[in-house]
């Protein structure tokens, strides 16, 4: 889960240095909020979080 955060939260900040980069865009700011969107649903309900077994 730890691993599953750390990824989301660098992904966001390098695509929200896209977006703000793109201020003139709007269509590339649409389709990468899309992209980001899909990104964080595939990360929540695709990829299996592993949970750690303590003994």
């Amino acid at each position: 889960m730890k691993t599953k955060i750390r990824i989301m939260v660098t992904v966001t900040i390098l695509m929200s240095i896209g977006f703000i980069m793109m201020h003139a865009v709007p269509v590339g700011r649409i389709i990468l909020g899309f992209v980001w969107l899909f990104h964080v649903l595939y990360f929540i309900f695709g990829i299996k979080t592993l949970k750690v077994e303590t003994e």
